[in-house]
């Protein structure tokens, strides 16, 4: 009976819809990530592979790691200065060790919350604000960032990275950076569009509508905010220079020598890429666009492999140390709180 079969799909898929995306999302980050040192390396044994790291220069990959720590760092600054905009002010060290549950969440785990969805709930839950106020903060902060990696790889053109090989990336950066500019403008201008008329007259919307209205309010208060939302943006030019010099120390460590400008040019078309919500945290896209970027600028397949998976464990470690955070906070918060008042004799 076909359409009997079509009807027990249908309900299985809906069942475990989550679950069946989770298994794609592991499949297709393993695959990737077999075929970047299986096929594209250039690594004929493991031999080969382990040469690769025999002569790692362990003070590059200080280096690396703590430039990434700085941006971690620098993304909680600026996550806290758009909090605290909206009187809501929480602690560099609280929004540091939730940036990095996030990782954890993000790079380790296959489940359907994502670090995102975990910071949050998590920062609604700390400063007692609504999770739509804080999932609209998240959002204004995510895409600060999307518009410095936009502007880094404008500047990336002029530094003379239009070509690579025979791919021109002029036309797809100058599209990307307008798109940016477009939604940036939409999000903290949202009136200019009349977006509140839109949410009152469109029927189907009526069931979260005041959800819909709660977002609004905070993307449109930002306009007011705009002293915060230029620190947000120095916080997310800093970051992303962190960022990108984590990248180029590792690439250092491995005996990569490509100039510091060469990944301005990479890091933010890598960054893109790897918002693709294909893989694990972007685990194998970031690392064979890498590998692809890194070798067209003259690095070679092994040392650049090496490069990639340099950079796919200190993102790995990153999410470890947050699992450490998200297992002992608990109990770190627990034993901070004002002990409860003895009764006098």
């Amino acid at each position: 009976m076909p359409g009997n079969y079509k009807q027990k799909f249908k309900i299985f898929y809906t069942s475990h819809k989550k679950k069946i995306f989770a298994i794609l999302r592991i499949i297709v980050s393993i695959g990737l990530i077999a075929y970047l040192v299986i096929f594209r390396s250039g690594f004929k044994n493991f031999g080969d592979f382990a040469e690769n790291f025999k002569n790692i220069n362990i003070y590059f990959i200080a280096a690396a790691v703590a430039m990434h720590l700085l941006g971690i760092w620098l993304s909680a600054a600026r996550w806290k200065t758009l909090l605290k905009a909206q009187k809501a002010n929480i602690s560099l060290g609280f929004l540091s060790g939730s940036f990095l549950i996030g990782s954890f969440f993000n790079n380790l785990l296959p489940t359907s919350i994502g670090g995102d969805i975990f910071r949050t709930m998590d920062v609604s839950k700390k400063a007692g604000i609504s999770a739509i106020k804080s999932g609209s903060i998240i959002v204004i902060d995510r895409f600060s960032g999307i518009i410095t990696a936009a502007i880094y790889a404008i500047i990336s053109l002029f530094l003379g990275f239009t070509t690579v090989g025979k791919t021109t990336f002029t036309i797809p950066v100058v599209v990307f950076f307008v798109l940016s500019l477009i939604i940036g403008f939409i999000l903290i201008n949202p009136a200019f569009f009349k977006l509140d008329r839109l949410i009152n007259r469109v029927r189907f919307l009526s069931k979260i509508r005041q959800k819909l209205k709660e977002i609004y309010h905070v993307f449109l208060s930002f306009k007011v905010y705009k002293l915060a939302l230029f620190k947000a943006m120095i916080f997310s030019f800093a970051l992303q220079i962190a960022v990108i010099a984590s990248y180029y120390f590792s690439a250092k460590s491995i005996g990569i020598e490509l100039s510091f400008a060469s990944f301005i040019f990479i890091v933010p078309i890598v960054s893109i890429i790897s918002f693709l919500p294909i893989s694990i945290g972007g685990a194998g896209l970031r690392e064979n666009s890498l590998v692809i970027l890194m070798t067209a600028l003259g690095a070679s397949r092994e040392t650049s492999t090496a490069s990639s998976l340099i950079i796919f464990a200190i993102i790995l470690f990153m999410g470890i140390i947050g699992a450490v955070i998200y297992i002992i906070r608990p109990f770190v918060l627990k034993q901070n709180q004002d002990p409860k008042q003895q009764p006098k004799c």
